[in-house]
């Protein structure tokens, strides 16, 4: 309905712009000494009367620029300039924004919404290593994850800032989606651009659609060059079938990766090995495509790749997904990734990482797509052959490595885990799979010391620098208080210390003691409120929330009871309580109304899978300091 004013617009760009449009509004001003208090003093402000006046001059700006950089502008920012400039009066032809469903364009150039793109889970996982996953997507967890830069913290609602605070609020803001696609010589936005080139799909459609729709754009466009027909996915399953193996997995259709049962205990000097990207590796080794998996071919009958599985490979001709899929590997594996590593320049290292990301990205997702009912050459058997063969390499690699007298203890999909082997051995291990399977094996990392919980893919490694690597990790998940992530990365701390097994009993009891301290001090109120905090933003206007009402809205309804102005945008911050609603918005609440046991379930789920690895139960912990407290 757009019924708020539009009270400022920031805008950043890669040609020196430094822009901030404020309305001007009733009851305030702007002294001179106020201007001391502006973050970036290069920053042109410009100031108008009425609102119309300011969005006439944004649309004027928009149009001198062929790609525009939003943050979650296909669903706010650009449908709401959109219909408060036809409420203003504004004719449809003067604004140069068009809407469609859930999408938003502009009318000389490019829309790029950033928080769509980085929202790909493809992106996410493989061009950016899940550096934010797990964390809430918002531009500033994201663009503190990957540039180490936040927005600007703030306790008020837009509409109560002084001019200065919004000043520096929204360019703060402009300069963050700016810098995002641009750091790193361009890197954002030289990625979107060559994956548009690889996948033939257009930039803007590229950000909005998931990566099934990229390799689709692909193989139609291979298809097309080729002359070739391309087939209806009933056809493909009428004539293919369908899987012969059943899923471990609920929800799966197919039985998947293999991980090995870990071995539990604290090694020291594990390697493990990594192969270079199975699933593409097995497609391009194994011929995998639609039309070569069960294929008509009578002599192809006979040449099943696998006894555990009644599929069929052709072997007279190249199938595309495999020719495709094995050209982007060996591109990025022989060429590209070699060739980031000794640039001898930054620019050119820089261009380099891009593009071997983008074929990462690729590589990586083409074995999903075959096994996704979404995918246009969905191909079940395809799919299923693909993890067949890649269980069957782990599994035969594991039981050369016990030949040899190797020791492993974990292997998950496409990594073995080995404990103090000779480098001997080792290297005998690497060149027999290369030789009997032609896939590439290299050693990817070392830990000085490892911890193994017992349960699969949960475990922590202390790499040679100290740093820790922990498969599991909860302490950054969305919406954790300040004071749980605290906690987590204390621990975090005290394990890193440890330099060998003699240290390990040491930092345990510390990591008992530490924990312990941060759950008393929940019992006893004594962590203050804004580490209790939880950060939330609105996504809709309150009263569009019908069906249920989140907590992070329930406190927001509280702050309007009050007056205060909310909607899409606005971050509550609120802490749990033991009140009817459960919540309060933390300029309500007191330090006694606090809930100790909701925050106690916080520590644990930070905790409890690190504190696992290494035999410590946060239960024993908890009844601990329960006997402790009594005692005093």
């Amino acid at each position: 309905e757009a019924n708020y004013e539009i009270i400022s617009i920031g805008l950043a760009g890669s040609d020196g712009l430094r822009k901030v449009l404020v309305l001007r509004r009733p009851g305030m001003e702007l002294r001179p000494e106020d201007l001391d208090e502006l973050l970036y003093d290069d920053v042109e402000v410009e100031f108008f009367n009425n609102e119309y006046d300011m969005l006439r001059e944004f649309f004027s700006i928009l149009l001198q620029y062929p790609i525009l950089i939003t943050f979650n502008g296909d669903n706010f920012d650009l449908p709401y300039i959109y219909h408060r400039a036809l409420k203003l009066g504004f004719k449809k032809e003067e604004i140069p924004i068009t809407i469609r469903r859930n999408e938003a364009s502009i009318a000389l150039g490019v829309h790029i919404d950033l928080y769509k793109f980085f929202n790909i889970r493809a992106i996410e996982v493989y061009a950016f290593g899940g550096k934010y996953r797990g964390l809430d997507r918002t531009l500033d967890t994201i663009a503190h994850a990957i540039v180490g830069m936040s927005k600007l913290s703030r306790e008020k609602t837009v509409s109560q800032m002084t001019y200065v605070e919004l000043i520096n609020y929204n360019f703060r803001d402009a300069f963050l989606g700016l810098y995002l696609t641009t750091y790193d010589d361009n890197l954002v936005l030289r990625l979107i651009i060559l994956m548009s080139r690889i996948s033939k799909t257009p930039p803007d459609d590229l950000v909005r659609s998931q990566i099934s729709a990229w390799i689709r754009n692909m193989l139609y466009y291979e298809h097309r060059r080729r002359g070739w027909l391309i087939p209806e996915k009933e056809d493909i399953i009428k004539n293919k079938g369908e899987v012969a193996t059943k899923a471990i997995i609920k929800g799966k259709k197919y039985a998947g990766a293999i991980v090995l049962d870990p071995m539990p205990g604290i090694y020291p000097n594990v390697y493990v090995l990594d192969f270079a990207s199975m699933y593409p590796s097995v497609i391009k080794r194994w011929n995998i495509s639609y039309e070569t998996v069960k294929c008509p071919d009578e002599k192809a009958k006979n040449n099943k790749p696998i006894p555990e599985l009644p599929h069929w490979v052709c072997n007279d001709r190249r199938g595309l997904t495999a020719l495709i899929v094995g050209l982007l590997r060996d591109l990025r594996a022989y060429i590209y990734k070699r060739l980031a590593k000794t640039a001898p320049s930054a620019v050119l290292k820089s261009y380099y990482n891009v593009v071997q990301s983008a074929l990462k990205v690729f590589i990586n997702a083409s074995y999903g797509v075959l096994g996704a009912e979404i995918f246009q050459l969905y191909c079940p058997p395809a799919a299923e052959l693909t993890t067949a063969l890649a269980r069957y390499v782990l599994s035969r690699t594991v039981l050369k490595a016990l030949e040899l007298g190797l020791v492993p203890i974990y292997g998950d999909t496409d990594s073995l885990f080995i404990w103090n082997p000779s480098e001997e051995k080792l290297k005998e291990l690497i060149d027999w799979v290369e030789k009997e399977f032609g896939i590439e094996i290299e050693l990817d990392k070392v830990y000085r010391l490892i911890a193994m919980s017992g349960r699969k893919k949960n475990y922590v490694g202390i790499l040679s620098d100290g740093e820790l690597d922990i498969k599991g990790l909860v302490g950054k998940k969305r919406n954790t208080p300040d004071f749980a992530k605290d906690a987590f990365n204390d621990v975090l701390r005290l394990l890193s210390d440890i330099r060998s097994l003699d240290d390990v009993n040491k930092s345990i009891e510390e990591v008992r003691d530490k924990v312990r301290d941060y759950y008393r001090k929940l019992q006893r109120r004594e962590i203050p409120l804004n580490k209790l905090a939880i950060r939330t933003a609105l996504t809709k206007p309150l009263e569009s929330y019908t069906k249920n009402t989140p907590q992070h809205v329930k406190a927001a309804l509280q702050l309007k009871n009050l007056g205060y102005k909310l909607g899409p945008g606005d971050i509550i911050i609120y802490v749990k309580t033991t009140g009817k609603d459960g919540v309060k918005p933390i300029q309500l609440a007191r330090i006694d109304e606090i809930d100790p046991n909701k925050y106690i379930e916080y520590l644990r789920t930070s905790l409890e899978q690190v504190l696992d690895a290494f035999g410590i139960e946060f239960e024993s912990i908890m009844g601990s300091s329960i006997i402790d407290n009594y005692s005093s």
